[in-house]
């Protein structure tokens, strides 16, 4: 009851202090996990979860052919640049970094996934995103080249400790009202237990942020976190 009672108090207060927009609640076990999602992200469908249809109980995924028009793309927002495919995977099948379904670049150059996002010219941007396996026996080493703009940056897949993903990120300025983020395998990778299909990393929860507005929801949401956690205190 006293439990209820704090979770109620939780969601009026973020809506009296007009935040609740950068909220969502979720139960886990009786426990009440705040988290947060700036509404300053540009991406879209950056986390993947929109896409073809997948089969049940099928372990190939969806190769995904060329498709330059972000229009008409299988995975809407998104553009297969290359002359290869890249994979479409779900949790079902494959390990996802988070959500249902997630990218496994294949074919090294030739399999490259893009976006043209709206950004403000001669603004900052942070360009994040989750970098994984698919836990499909692929052969190390794994790597990615993430383009953001005018910048370039490899990121070798090397989580820390048991984790099975790592987070990544690419600061650039934008230099026009639409800036084009993109990604591609470094390596051409195998299975270990077919040398003859082609893996890779995987990639997934792409966001691109202005960096002076995620400052201002930093210290926004420092305040609401130590308000919100006296309050409980004094309820519970």
């Amino acid at each position: 009851m006293i439990c209820d009672l704090s979770f109620s108090f939780h969601v009026f207060l973020l809506r009296v202090i007009n935040l609740s927009k950068f909220w969502t609640v979720r139960s886990y076990s009786s426990l009440y996990v705040l988290s947060l999602f700036s509404t300053d992200n540009v991406v879209l469908n950056g986390d993947f979860e929109e896409g073809p249809w997948m089969f049940l109980n099928t372990s190939f995924g969806v190769l995904l052919p060329t498709n330059l028009d972000e229009q008409t793309s299988a995975i809407p927002g998104w553009m297969i640049e290359s002359n290869r495919a890249v994979r479409f995977i779900d949790s079902d099948e494959y390990k996802v970094p988070q959500g249902k379904r997630a990218i496994e670049l294949l074919s090294g150059k030739e399999g490259i996934i893009s976006q043209m996002v709206e950004t403000t010219p001669q603004k900052e941007y942070s360009l994040t995103f989750t970098l994984g396996t698919a836990g499909d026996s692929c052969q190390p080493p794994m790597a990615i080249m993430a383009f953001a703009g005018d910048q370039a940056q490899n990121f070798h897949y090397s989580p820390m400790g048991n984790a099975t993903s790592q987070a990544a990120n690419v600061t650039f300025t934008a230099r026009a009202e639409r800036t084009r983020v993109a990604f591609y395998s470094v390596y051409y990778n195998t299975r270990s237990d077919d040398h003859s299909s082609l893996c890779g990393p995987v990639i997934d929860d792409v966001r691109v942020w202005g960096l002076n507005a995620a400052a201002g929801l930093k210290a926004s949401v420092g305040l609401v976190l130590g308000i919100v956690g006296m309050v409980g205190m004094v309820l519970l």
